[in-house]
């Protein structure tokens, strides 16, 4: 499954070279720093225990929005005009710490990815494209998340709580 974020170094294209390496067996996969998800989500199999972390809370929501209310989600983002005054707009509001509610905070992060330069979030990236395209990713995602457990922890913090002797940890970190 592709995973519905963009996102710098996103993994996607080496994925077949990552999982190679991975362990034979293990119980509980983790995933201390999650970024877009394709390892996690381009797995051909869910694990029993799974994991997906990141210290960007606003990644975190993101994910959190697509698993529990995409729906919701894809409402917010169904109408959103591609221009650089919205961007903007957005990246303003989510910079203030603005109060919002948790699927429209998510909505304009999608948004800010989505729509700025290399998936940067901070520059207005001037290309056309219809958000519209997503929905069947948010789709997929919400459906393969349902067990996964969301985090938003500091790394060493997670990897404290969930080190045991049957858990992999697949660390690539920023």
């Amino acid at each position: 499954m592709k995973s519905p974020i963009s996102w710098v170094g996103n993994k996607s294209s080496i994925l077949k070279i990552l999982y190679a390496l991975f362990p034979a067996e293990y119980e509980r996969y983790i995933e201390p720093f999650g970024g877009s998800g394709a390892v996690l989500l381009g797995k051909e199999r869910a694990d029993r225990f799974e994991v997906f972390n990141d210290f960007n809370g606003n990644l975190v929501n993101l994910y959190r929005c697509v698993r529990e209310q995409p729906e919701a989600l894809r409402d917010e983002l169904r109408y959103m005009l591609n221009s650089r005054l919205d961007f903007e707009y957005m990246k303003g509001m989510l910079h203030s710490q603005a109060v919002l509610p948790d699927v429209r905070r998510a909505a304009y992060y999608y948004a800010l990815i989505r729509y700025s330069y290399a998936a940067g979030t901070s520059t207005f990236g001037s290309q056309p494209h219809a958000m519209w395209n997503n929905f069947p990713l948010i789709e997929s995602a919400a459906g393969r998340l349902q067990k996964v457990v969301i985090e938003n922890k500091d790394c060493v913090k997670l990897i404290r709580q969930y080190d045991r002797p049957e858990s992999f940890f697949y660390c690539d970190p920023p």
